[in-house]
């Protein structure tokens, strides 16, 4: 259905080309009265004046029928042989075949089959029916009317597909970024919004179609970018596979280290300031002997320090999305940067949840995460 809107365009090309020629004939046989000359024209240049007509019509093909005419019917002159033998009817013909063979051959993606089509139907009229009449119309003429009607019937079907519903097509299921971005781009129904989605999250500002339904975009993520079109109240949805670029690799794990880095020295800060004060109230509590449950101490210090405790928790997801990158894009320091997440997640469970026993048992443990926490963070930073 896709290619319909286009194929009827083409084939009402080829009628309209044919019914001008057919036109030009019909004046030429009220103006040249010699018989003779009246035939010797028909034969010579029927097929140039068709070639010229579809040139002014599509011009890719219409200079190729053009330039093979005009050589036959100069060559003619000399070369009776050209007439006698057809060549100008063999070859339009076989020109129009070799159009959709060359564009099969070349893997272009639209073939154009329906000039392989009149290229056929132009043969068959020229030298397999015999008939010079149907009903009124001469063998030509009524070439020229059946294709007229199937081109406006394919066009009709065509053009409601066209514009009237909704469909979507990406140019390539899978692109690499060239860099730190890759193009995406389409087609869809014409002058119509087209909404992209980055791994099943809506990307906003929607693009848009323009009037020939081309569509394009700058991915600057890789992900698998999905494209959605709504016309008339139905949907449909194409995609492309994005993939990394070593540039965007490497300048997204640079910028992953840093941002693990930053949750790493707010970590750090927000759970010392809190262990010490753990130790510490523990160690006051001890040393008066007021005993009571060291549960019921460690809660009442994460009270009245809840913003070291939410600062220590949030960054800790950044810190957990940052490890998770780092593991996607097999980067080649992820084994020493999963050694600081694990000291790091360790020093936080110990903070949050001191271990049972004496606070000394908390206390040595406290300093050793600490001093390799503050040895991790030298290294990143060098």
């Amino acid at each position: 259905m896709g290619n319909l809107y286009y194929i009827g365009q083409d084939l009402l090309y080829f009628a309209v080309a044919l019914l001008g020629t057919q036109i030009i004939m019909w004046i030429a046989g009220k103006l040249i009265k010699d018989k003779e000359k009246k035939i010797n024209f028909k034969t010579s240049w029927y097929n140039l004046i068709f070639s010229i007509l579809f040139l002014l019509l599509y011009p890719q093909v219409g200079v190729i029928l053009t330039v093979f005419n005009l050589l036959v019917l100069l060559f003619g002159i000399r070369f009776t042989v050209l007439k006698d033998k057809k060549v100008s009817d063999w070859g339009t013909g076989i020109i129009f075949i070799l159009i959709t063979v060359l564009n099969i051959f070349n893997g272009e993606y639209d073939k154009e089959w329906e000039f392989a089509i009149v290229g056929i139907a132009w043969l068959l009229f020229r030298f397999v029916i015999q008939k010079e009449k149907f009903w009124k119309f001469s063998k030509m003429g009524f070439f020229t009317l059946l294709s007229m009607i199937i081109g406006f019937i394919v066009y009709s079907f065509g053009y409601n597909y066209e514009f009237n519903t909704a469909h979507i097509i990406t140019d390539e299921y899978e692109v690499k970024m060239d860099g730190m971005s890759a193009d995406v781009s389409g087609y869809a129904t014409p002058n119509s919004k087209v909404k992209t989605y980055l791994n099943g999250k809506e990307v906003t500002p929607a693009e848009k179609a323009d009037e020939d339904g081309y569509f394009s975009f700058e991915a600057n993520k890789p992900g698998k970018w999905t494209v959605k079109i709504t016309k008339n109240g139905e949907t449909d949805t194409d995609y492309t596979v994005v993939k990394a670029s070593k540039k965007y690799k490497e300048k997204k794990a640079d910028l992953t280290k840093v941002r693990f880095m930053d949750s790493f020295a707010v970590m750090s800060d927000s759970l010392e300031s809190l262990g010490v004060d753990e130790y510490n109230r523990w160690s006051e509590a001890d040393d008066s002997g007021q005993g009571g449950s060291v549960n019921d101490l460690i809660t009442q210090v994460q009270k009245e320090h809840k913003d070291d405790v939410l600062t220590a928790t949030s960054k800790k997801v950044g810190l957990d999305e940052s490890i998770s990158e780092l593991k996607n894009m097999n980067d080649k320091e992820y084994n020493q940067y999963s050694n600081y997440y694990n000291d790091m997640v360790t020093f936080y469970r110990t903070v949050l949840n001191p271990p049972a026993g004496y606070k000394d048992n908390f206390g040595d443990k406290f300093d050793d995460l600490r001093d390799r926490i503050n040895n991790d963070f030298d290294e990143m930073s060098r």
